[in-house]
This record gives structure tokens, sequence and C-alpha cells, in this order.
């Protein structure tokens, strides 16, 4: 199960059970629209629902190629999940984007929302 919902230019992605083809074929689109439509990056908060078990291994090489096509659409990510190998994968993962990403546990929820809201200088 993928589901997304945009608020006010965030996009929150919950993610459940196996994420197989047929999930990453309805994101891809609804993504891509919301990244047209918004100026600049758009933050992202994904929730890892309890049952999350990650995704087949044939799409992480299909998923590795969507980063790196929208690499630059990216603001913040937020990871909000309660598993150790769901922090540790978070970390992993932030070396292949280009936007910063954090691990949350679900009582930081709210947390979570502000950290991806928040742009902070460069300079």
């Amino acid at each position: 199960m993928l589901a997304l919902e945009e608020e006010n230019g965030l996009l929150w992605i919950c993610a459940g059970g196996r994420l197989g083809d047929e999930a990453y074929e309805r994101f891809v689109p609804q993504f891509e629209h919301i990244a047209e439509r918004e100026a600049g990056t758009v933050p992202v908060v994904i929730e890892l629902a309890r049952d999350f078990s990650g995704r087949d291994l044939g799409g992480l090489w299909r998923d590795l190629k969507f980063d790196i096509r929208h690499k630059d659409c990216f603001g913040r990510i937020a990871i909000i999940g309660d598993s150790k190998w769901e922090e540790w994968g978070t970390k992993l993962s932030s070396s292949l984007f280009r936007a910063e990403m954090k691990f949350f546990p679900p009582t930081q929820r709210s947390h979570a929302e502000s950290w991806v809201r928040t742009v902070e200088d460069a300079a």
C-alpha cells in the first residue's frame, strides 16, 4: 500500500506492506504532477506503517533510477518509522539523495513535519 496526500506544498506518503510495481506505477505520475506544480523543491514526509516490509528487489533498481531522474525535485525528506532497520535504511539512503534526509520515531510526527518545512540558509 502506498498512499499520497498533498497538504500545503508538503507531500505525505504512507507506505505499508511490501511495495510492488503497481505502487510505483501509481506513485510516479502523482509525484511528477505535484513536482511540476510546486515552485522549487517538494518537502516530503514518509510514514512507514508497522506492517511495512520494504520494496521487492526488482524494484530497487527502478527506484534508484527514479531518484536520480528527480533528484532536484525533492526538498527535505523525513522518514517516520518505529524500527531500527528503518532508521538504518534512512541513513544508508541519505547518501544517495541530494536532499537532506532524517529519521523520526512516530512520537515525533509533528517535529518531522516542522523539520521538512524549514529551509536553512546555506550561507
